[in-house]
């Protein structure tokens, strides 16, 4: 590699830097120098003519990866980043798995496609997931979208947030879309403004409304709002969230609990999202395993002793094996129709 292409990759490598994204080989001795990087462990090469080095590649995660290979696609392709590609530009909520490492973009075309394979229209009968364009060596997903006008957030070109959120809905699971639209009603977008921005276009408008009509932006996390759409789902009962209990350590910072339920009968049932089980943490000291314990132990005493009569925990494992999580709200007796609920997902 001559000192010239040394000079030139050098110069690729801090502007990408600087602009968060990956590089883009910009002529044939560019390409072969990074190639050859590539070749002795230097560099990795996420997407077809675009690198990275590889100690700050192996150090981001799928989000970070994603955005950096669409900052780098969109400096020689005049694309807008939509669907899984869009949620990931607007910083939405998501489970990676949506992404099945595609790039997905905007096409004005429902049919002639000039690199090949199949388009997807996701405002009418999309599939829960949609396949890749065939007769590409890229990983790239083609969506019709029409009538949308696109912005540019977090350094990436997308389709509006609404539009976003109803790809995201119409691609995704029950569960995936309660996580979004939970998140976006919690951050100033409205349920009138998602339904105004559907209104009269040919999608399937049960799926929307069906998330819309279970929706609570009280759930504070993404792990909450997947509990909340598997406790719909299973058919339980709807609870309350956040709701507050004295805190007779300190009054002035009240109890909330994640999800409650009052029955008829007159009980109160907690449920607790905890995430990943802290308890079990191998890097956890001694000392501080011993204080969460004793802190969780503290809590549930004040909530039992405000009439609570069962507090269930559960967590991330849970929620990635529903039946674990269903089985928990079973044995503490919640409320649940005689059978699931009809979702159309």
């Amino acid at each position: 590699m001559s000192r010239t292409t040394t000079v030139q990759i050098d110069s690729l490598i801090r502007q990408a830097a600087a602009e968060q994204r990956c590089v883009v080989g910009t002529t044939r001795p560019v390409q072969r120098g990074l190639q050859r990087m590539c070749r002795q462990g230097l560099m990795v090469s996420p997407y077809i003519n675009l690198y990275c080095p590889a100690e700050p590649w192996r150090t981001m995660n799928g989000c970070e990866r994603h955005l950096h290979i669409l900052r780098a696609l969109q400096l020689n392709h005049d694309w807008t980043a939509a669907g899984e590609s869009a949620v990931e530009a607007h910083g939405l909520p998501h489970p990676w798995s949506m992404h099945e490492g595609l790039i997905t973009i905007a096409s004005a075309h429902t049919s002639s496609n000039p690199y090949g394979g199949k388009r997807y229209s996701t405002c009418r009968n999309a599939p829960a997931t949609a396949m890749p364009v065939r007769g590409s060596r890229q990983p790239l997903r083609r969506i019709f979208v029409r009538g949308d006008e696109p912005v540019v957030v977090n350094g990436v070109r997308a389709t509006s947030l609404p539009r976003t959120v109803v790809d995201a809905v119409m691609l995704g699971t029950f569960e995936s879309s309660m996580e979004i639209i939970n998140h976006v009603l919690g951050h100033g977008l409205t349920e009138s403004e998602l339904r105004a921005y559907c209104a009269g276009r040919r999608m399937d408008h049960a799926r929307i409304e069906s998330v819309l009509t279970y929706a609570n932006p009280l759930a504070e996390n993404g792990g909450e709002s997947l509990v909340y759409a598997t406790i719909i789902r299973a058919g339980f009962a709807i609870p309350e969230l956040q709701c507050e209990f004295e805190n007779f350590d300190h009054p002035d910072y009240p109890l909330r609990v994640d999800f409650l339920w009052r029955t008829d009968d007159g009980r109160m049932i907690v449920l607790e999202y905890d995430g990943l089980r802290k308890y079990q943490d191998p890097t956890m000291t001694r000392h501080a395993l011993q204080e969460n314990i004793t802190r969780q132990a503290s809590r549930d005493q004040m909530l039992l002793a405000q009439h609570v009569t069962k507090i269930v925990h559960c967590f991330a494992e849970d929620v990635y094996q529903p039946e674990r999580l269903i089985a928990k709200l079973d044995q503490a007796g919640v409320p649940r129709l005689p059978q699931p609920r009809a979702l159309p997902f």
